[in-house]
């Protein structure tokens, strides 16, 4: 009988041969799929690169700007495009104010011809900004108008043409009559009675607007028409701004 004179090595391989083999299979199939993948990858990798470099280098580009006005129906004009019939129509003049407004009051004081609206007394003048002793109130306060003497009931004119401003009752002076005429002239007239126009008429010369009647805060006086003139808002003397000094 042969004695068995087999190595350690060669013992454990013949035990464990199959499983050897078993394992080198799997690694090379490992490596094989391993090398598939990275192929796979490298190809998909060259096929992006590729798409890449065939695209053009610039692309339209919206600006987010644009695209909420084109959604709000603004117009954009494109950068360079000639917009000359734009600026020439928007220097177009604006159209003027048809008539049957204030706009209708004579421009041209010239062409105006003031006159009082009663025919009276000159009781108590225009104090140009000093304070005077209201007998009726007793107290000092500027005198801002001329007072015409005149009974209740005696008809009050309008002194040239122009337009009713207002028709006001105030406390301390009765009905007021304010009629505007050219150039920030202003003609008011106090204490009227049974007012015959409505703000906003238009009114020549010499029309009646009411009569004579009763004022407050001068109560002490002799029955007159409290005639008052503004120019551009501010007091002035009735004689000299109308030219009936």
């Amino acid at each position: 009988m042969m004695n068995d004179k087999k190595s350690p090595v060669q013992k454990f391989l013949e035990g464990k041969g199959f499983y050897i083999a078993l394992a080198l299979c799997v690694a090379g199939t490992g490596t094989a799929a391993w090398l598939a993948v990275n192929r796979t990858i490298d190809d998909i990798d060259d096929q992006n690169q590729k798409i890449l470099e065939s695209r053009p280098q610039t692309e339209d580009f919206t600006d987010p700007g644009e695209v909420d006005a084109e959604q709000n129906g603004v117009t954009i004009s494109s950068e360079g495009e000639d917009s000359s019939s734009d600026a020439s129509s928007s220097q177009e003049p604006a159209a003027q104010p048809s008539g049957g407004s204030a706009s209708s009051v004579p421009q041209n004081t010239s062409a105006l011809q003031f006159s009082l609206p009663v025919a009276g007394e000159k009781l108590n003048p225009y104090s140009g900004g000093k304070l005077v002793k209201d007998a009726t109130l007793g107290e000092w306060r500027t005198h801002d108008g001329l007072d015409l003497g005149a009974a209740k009931g005696t008809p009050v004119y309008a002194a040239a043409e122009g337009t009713v401003a207002s028709v006001k009752e105030d406390g301390l002076w009765g009905t007021v009559i304010t009629i505007d005429h050219a150039n920030g002239l202003s003609t008011v007239y106090c204490g009227i009675a049974d007012a015959a126009v409505h703000e906003g008429d238009e009114v020549a010369a010499r029309e009646q607007i009411g009569a004579v009647g009763q004022i407050p805060c001068e109560l002490s006086l002799e029955d007159h028409l409290h005639f008052a003139v503004q120019k551009d808002g501010k007091w002035v003397d009735p004689l000299s701004s109308l030219g009936l000094a």
